[in-house]
Parts: C-alpha cells; structure tokens; sequence
C-alpha cells in the first residue's frame, strides 16, 4: 500500500481485514524487501503464540530535515486504518513515541504498551526482560558472562534482568563503539549513561572503544544481539565466540548466518520467540497491571523456549514449525517464504 500524502508505504503480509501489527522506520531510503521480512517474522511471531493476526512493516522516506513532516502526514492518512483496529503500529529506526502520539490515541490496544518503564517504551522493557528470561531457559545465566550488542533499544533493560539472574555484562556495544569490562558492567550505570549519553555511552566506560562490530566476537557465554536485519550472516558469523545466541530484535541473522552459527556449536534462539515480550502489553485481554503483563512474559517466553531447543531440529526451524502449524488452522494458503534476513 503506497500512501498518497507523502513518499511512504504499509505492508501487511496476509489479508487486509486480519489485524495487523508492526513497526514504522524512517530513513531517506527504505526497502521493500526488507520491510516485507519484518512484516513476515511479525506474523511468525503472532502465530507461534496462536494468535490470529498477521504482520506488518511501515516505512516514510524522507530526509532528516523532512521527516517530521512527512511523518505527520504519514501518521494523519492512516488514521482511519488504525481507529479501525486494522494496522496497529509501533516505533521503529528513524520515528519516536512522539512522532505517532495521534495514532497511539486511536488505537485500539492496551495503553500499557507505551507505560515508561525505567525510562524505556514498556514494549522495549518488555522485549529485553522476554530476551533475557528466553537465555536463562536455554542455559542458566547464574555466573554466565554476557555481551550486549544495540545496547541504545533495549540494553538497559536486559542488563537488569542477566544481573538479577547473577550474571557479569563483560561487553557492551552502542552504533558509536564497543567497551569491554572483564569485572562486569553495573547495570544502573549502563542506564544512567545511557540516558544522558545516548550511543556515546560508551566514552563513559573506555578511553578509546573498540569498533562497534567487535561486541559480537566478545568472548562471553551470551549474546544478545539486533541492531539490524542480518547483523549475522555467513561472512561474519565465524566471528562470534559465544556459545548462546539471543536476538533482541527482528531476524538479526540471515539463513546462511543462522546455519553457520549452529554449524560451529552456537545456539541459536528464534527472534520470534525472543522479541515477543511487547506483544504482552498490546493484546487482549486489555487493562492488565504491569505486575500481571510480566509475569506472563516470564512464565509464556521460556517455555516456548525450552520446547523449541529439545528437539532434533534447531530451534529457530522448530519455532517456524509451530507456526506453520498454527497458520494451517486458520488460513487456505501458507505465506511463501520464513522470517530471515534478506
């Protein structure tokens, strides 16, 4: 769907009277392709749960210096898609909370979805403590070393939940650089630094911080990992040491990557299951409180976890399986094509 108001589109995967979910990104120039991929691993994700509804990926391309305009304009066409209750969209690269505050009123779902949690978007709060209950389920993080990769989304909260769970943060990565700390990093101090910082958080910790691509060749028991679509591939996945991989975002690995990965004896966990910690606040039922939404991120997220790594396939195939299953109750024709990375 190409919008008419300003240079933008909307993707949704399946049928368009199937609620759909997803984030919007801006940037002069966003692609298709990709956007068809988030769209597709939103939809796997929905499905793994059993939930009816499909996926969704937006995009406005515009300029830094246009972009608020264009957003608005974005925003102000799709408002009668989203006080329908047909396109449910949430921030991604390039738009803020603030961007889309006229369609957040008319949306349908739970207002708990945008509650500030320690100064995160409760739906990245949520992603990060899902991320970080799905990694003590495939392994125990009790005296685990962990490397956080894009610690700028939803770092600060998985930096908590390992912490809690007794594990050392011994590698941090922003898009401005990567620290290393063989004693482990204080979680507040990560959030403080964070905050008042941005990416240049990490000048707070090293006088001269290593590449940002280094974090994923850190040597630590756990990775998290998302800044983009791919970070993984087959080119750089010999690279990563970590025996436990755990995406923090959408389809951070390609097919390829993912293969490689396992291949060399990492672990792979499946994004769908991982990142699905947002999906607790946004769908019925409605007006839980906070306390209820995470404990059934806590008690939903590691189980599937568990089911998904004690069969003979790799887990992100196992996940896709589930899925598919699902699909197949409520839909005449599967979508072509599984949720990787271009």
């Amino acid at each position: 769907m190409k919008l008419e108001t300003t240079n933008a589109f909307v993707v949704r995967d399946f049928d368009n009277d199937i609620p759909a979910f997803g984030i919007v990104r801006s940037a002069p120039k966003v692609l298709q392709g990709g956007a068809k991929e988030l769209a597709r691993s939103q939809s796997y994700q929905c499905a793994v749960f059993n939930m009816r509804c499909q996926g969704a990926s937006a995009a406005v391309n515009a300029a830094p210096d246009e972009r608020d305009a264009a957003v608005a304009a974005f925003v102000e066409e799709l408002l009668p898609l989203v006080s329908g209750g047909a396109l449910m969209l949430d921030p991604g690269k390039g738009v803020t909370d603030a961007m889309l505050d006229a369609l957040f009123e008319s949306d349908p779902r739970d207002p708990a979805l945008r509650r500030p949690v320690d100064g995160l978007s409760n739906r990245n709060h949520l992603i990060g403590l899902g991320a970080a209950a799905c990694a003590d389920a495939a392994r125990s993080l009790d005296s685990a070393t962990v490397a956080i990769e894009h610690f700028e989304v939803s770092g600060p909260a998985i930096a908590s939940a390992v912490s809690a769970r007794g594990a050392r943060i011994t590698a941090v990565g922003t898009s401005k650089g990567t620290a290393l700390h063989p004693d482990g990093f204080d979680p507040l101090a990560l959030r403080e630094a964070l905050a008042s910082h941005g990416p240049d958080m990490i000048n707070e910790f090293v006088d001269e911080p290593l590449p940002a691509w280094q974090v994923l060749g850190a040597e630590v028991d756990v990775l998290f990992a998302g800044s983009k679509m791919g970070v993984i591939s087959h080119q750089n996945a010999p690279q990563v040491k970590a025996p436990l991989f755990v995406p923090s975002a959408a389809i951070p690995y390609t097919t390829k990557g993912a293969l490689v990965l396992e291949s060399q004896g990492t672990t792979v966990l499946p994004d769908i299951v991982t990142t699905a910690g947002g999906l607790f606040a946004s769908l019925p039922p409605a007006g839980n409180q906070q306390d209820e939404i995470e404990a059934s991120v806590l008690e939903l997220l590691p189980a599937l976890t568990e089911q998904v790594i004690g069969n003979d396939d790799i887990a992100v195939l196992e996940a896709c399986y589930r899925a598919e299953s699902f699909l197949k109750t409520w839909r005449d024709e599967m979508p072509f094509g599984r949720p990787f990375a271009p």
